[in-house]
């Protein structure tokens, strides 16, 4: 009898030694690596964007007053992504422009006075109509004296023709050299800057987004009101 105590006292020691080994492992599983256990953290799914509530508008293509051709495209873009943020349902512009060539010949902005707002809301489908222009889009590089120019405006239309909203905005950059001992590195790295690089596009952007920003919030009905 006095023999086996010593043995049943080990026995027990081992097996809460191992319990405390497993509850650690299970522990560090749990901490560090969440699917080591049998149960599963669950990471709640992001949820879909909802779909601004109101009644459906259109953003239709620029008509582009400057050289570049991507300009209308760049500014639109940033404009529509914009119009989404402020809360108004805004259809595709893939959808709206292939209807605009189906039903009423129109695949670019410059064709739009051929024609009135009421008919391209009708076209359409929708309870009003973004018409815009990109009035410059330019850039000069001389390495001495660099500089970006960027500005667009948007008119809102109801499908009753009704001017309901307007307006604009303008991004201006000018990069002139410093001088001192250092003058002819700086106007060789302003002159590969602009050659290598593509620095309209943020500019054009940035004019979206900030004419986007001037609409009133909310759905088309709270603008008409």
């Amino acid at each position: 009898m006095g023999q086996r105590a010593p043995k049943a006292m080990n026995r027990s020691g081992g097996i809460a030694r191992a319990a405390l080994i497993t509850a650690a492992v299970a522990v560090a599983c749990v901490l560090l690596a969440p699917g080591c256990g049998g149960r599963k953290a669950v990471r709640p799914e992001a949820s879909p964007a909802a779909l601004p509530a109101g009644p459906a508008v259109a953003v239709a293509p620029m008509e582009n007053r400057s050289n570049d051709l991507s300009a209308s495209d760049i500014i639109r873009d940033a404009f529509v992504a914009g119009v989404g943020f402020r809360g108004y349902a805004v259809v595709p512009v893939e959808g709206s422009d292939a209807r605009l060539r189906e039903a009423l010949g129109i695949s670019y902005g410059g064709q739009l006075p051929a024609t009135t707002p009421e008919e391209v809301c009708r076209a359409l489908g929708v309870e009003g109509v973004f018409y815009g222009e990109v009035q410059e889009f330019s850039k000069t590089t001389t390495g001495i004296y660099n500089s970006v120019a960027v500005a667009a405006a948007f008119r809102f239309y109801g499908k009753d023709g009704a001017l309901l909203w307007q307006g604009n905005d303008r991004q201006v950059r000018h990069d002139v050299p410093r001088g001192g001992q250092n003058l002819g590195a700086e106007i060789v790295v302003h002159a590969l800057g602009n050659l290598l690089l593509n620095p309209m596009t943020p500019y054009g952007k940035r004019v979206g987004e900030n004419v986007a920003r001037k609409l009133p919030a909310g759905p088309l009905y709270n603008v008409v009101d």
